[in-house]
């Protein structure tokens, strides 16, 4: 179901801005963010708060149309009686399709490392970890309106021996300066075994 909200919300945000007479120009994608969410393991996001995830990344435009762009994220899953944690670093490159003015495309493959770790919740003692390659595409849509606000809507799909998973998320962000936004997410993990939903805040500085 979530994957056709998704796909309802990146049609709104492509109707939107075909009929915006008066576009503002406040895309821009080199910029450091930070992000910091929790949610529920195979529940909604406000059921059971059992998972966090916390991100760190950087976009860079070199031209026009082509970015590099790097993240880490670490993910905590804490059921019952163990704790799952979840680090993956990142980096690829990506290209933007403009649109129309404020209304980008992007794609993107990444490539990096991820590391998972299982650790019973009593004594703190590993029951396994792994670190294995790790490699992912992605599609996003940016839209830019009324002068300080930008929707987002992404899929993202990562494989590796440790995790299969598609990310279906959806943001949206204020500009409290020209350089400065805050902004909230929702994020679906849809992973091999399990499902996470998670809601967050992040943050996004321009340079």
């Amino acid at each position: 179901m979530f994957k056709y909200s998704l796909v309802t919300v990146l049609m709104a945000c492509s109707s939107i801005a075909w009929s915006n007479e008066n576009p503002t120009d406040i895309l821009d994608y080199d910029y450091i963010y930070a992000s910091a969410g929790s949610g529920s393991l195979n529940e909604d996001a406000t059921a059971n708060a059992n998972a966090s995830v916390y991100a760190l990344g950087v976009s860079y435009m070199m031209n026009d149309n082509w970015l590099l762009m790097g993240d880490y994220t670490a993910r905590f899953i804490h059921p019952d009686d163990t704790t799952t944690r979840i680090d993956t670093l990142m980096g690829g490159i990506g290209y933007r399709y403009n649109l129309m003015q404020d209304f980008d495309f992007i794609a993107s493959y990444n490539l990096g490392i991820t590391k998972a770790k299982v650790e019973l919740n009593t004594n703190n003692i590993a029951v396994s970890s792994d670190t294995e390659l790790i490699h992912g595409g992605k599609v996003a849509l940016n839209y830019g309106f009324a002068e300080s606000w930008i929707a987002s809507g992404s899929i993202q799909v990562n494989r590796s021996d440790l995790i299969d998973e598609e990310i279906y998320q959806t943001s949206l962000r204020y500009l409290v300066t020209s350089r400065f936004a805050i902004g909230g997410f929702y994020a679906h993990r849809d992973g091999n075994t399990q499902r996470t939903n998670e809601l967050g805040i992040n943050f996004l500085l321009e340079y």
